[in-house]
């Protein structure tokens, strides 16, 4: 009689058991993301590209990853100006280490830096608001023949603002003003820029296809815009962010630190001369552009898209990160930005209402304290 009796109770379990995965699978959705990955199909055949990567994902992990044409989980593409958010995510981990200050006078970590230019800070350097205007293409940032330490040395010695511009005077995008900071970066270190990088944030998120030499090989890194990388160790930087500074197990970034990337740093500064892209009113935290279509108020989506098509981005608001990789000629983003924008909104559709399987999972999401509110804005 007992026996019987224990029978049905874990017959009872079990079915229970069972009848509560099913409940669970049944809220459960692969996304497809189908619309998204057509489009962008659509915009690789019309710019005749050999191929494309799309990365999806949330806190918890990655929720969707695709290549197009030749493109594999091996390619790795020169990402030009989405190299601006990757040296920001290092220059906030040297903050987070007491090396930097983002408010001190770049003077204080290169004395060579005298008169006006003494007092730009890291923060205005990797916002635009140095006082160095459009010099992307500038020849001490292109020369391949010189280091990252002899380029600012140059342009500590011999390049002046231009005329009207000031330091925390003016927004302009350009490259000197990132190339002074990841010098910085080298003094306060005592290593490399690629080297620091690498060993330092790199290795802590698993990432080994980054590094500076997407336009060739150089010691003199364009911090702003010569990094390659391939689908999947983009992704992990994004991730980084989106989980405010947790991932791979670990504590990479403070969250006051990732918070840094949410904070408008133009605000009621002139713009000049912007890039086709961006549109008024301008907002730019550190080496990435802000979403300006929702209220400031709100979670940002933060993206650094970079000339050759590399769409890196993030949206604090939605709880998602991604990227679209391409190789294409310099100003296809311009030709893909609405494309890329489209294919956003087709992301928050497909994921709201639902709960998308994971292809891969972070065990340890906020695993020291959880997620926390918006900071001080």
């Amino acid at each position: 009689m007992l026996g019987n009796i224990l029978m049905r109770l874990v017959s009872a379990c079990v079915v229970a058991i069972f009848a509560g995965l099913s409940a669970g699978l049944s809220h459960a959705a692969i996304c497809q993301f189908a619309e998204v990955t057509a489009a962008y199909q659509s915009f690789i055949n019309d710019e005749s590209l050999p191929g494309g990567g799309i990365l999806i994902g949330d806190r918890q992990g990655l929720l969707y990853e695709t290549y197009l044409g030749s493109y594999s989980a091996k390619t790795r593409v020169p990402i030009a100006s989405a190299s601006k958010l990757a040296s920001a995510i290092r220059i906030v981990q040297l903050m987070d280490r007491g090396l930097i200050d983002l408010e001190a006078p770049v003077a204080s970590y290169l004395p060579q830096f005298t008169g006006d230019k003494a007092g730009m800070t890291m923060r205005q350097l990797f916002s635009h608001t140095s006082g160095f205007g459009n010099d992307s293409g500038d020849p001490i940032i292109t020369d391949d023949s010189i280091t990252l330490a002899q380029a600012v040395d140059q342009i500590a010695c011999c390049y002046d603002f231009p005329a009207g511009f000031s330091v925390g005077g003016q927004f302009a995008y350009g490259g000197i003003s990132m190339h002074i900071g990841g010098r910085v970066a080298e003094v306060v270190t005592g290593q490399d820029w690629q080297d620091g990088w690498r060993n330092e944030l790199g290795t802590l998120l698993g990432i080994s296809s980054i590094d500076w030499q997407g336009l060739g090989p150089t010691q003199n890194y364009q911090i702003a815009g010569s990094a390659r990388s391939n689908l999947r160790d983009y992704g992990r930087l994004l991730h980084l962010l989106l989980n405010e500074g947790w991932a791979n197990g670990q504590r990479v970034l403070s969250r006051d630190a990732v918070f840094r990337f949410w904070q408008n740093n133009v605000g009621e500064l002139p713009v000049i001369d912007p890039p086709p892209t961006a549109s008024a009113p301008v907002l730019y935290g550190l080496g990435s552009w802000h979403d300006n279509t929702r209220p400031q108020t709100d979670r940002p989506l933060i993206h650094s898209l970079g000339a050759f098509g590399f769409f890196p981005w993030v949206d604090f608001k939605h709880g998602l990160y991604g990227v679209f990789m391409i190789r294409g000629l310099p100003g296809i983003n311009t030709r893909g930005f609405d494309v890329y924008l489209g294919m956003l909104q087709s992301i928050r559709d497909e994921v709201a209402g639902q709960h998308c399987d994971h292809i891969e999972t972070e065990v340890d999401v906020f695993a020291d304290g959880g997620e926390g509110g918006p900071p001080p804005r």
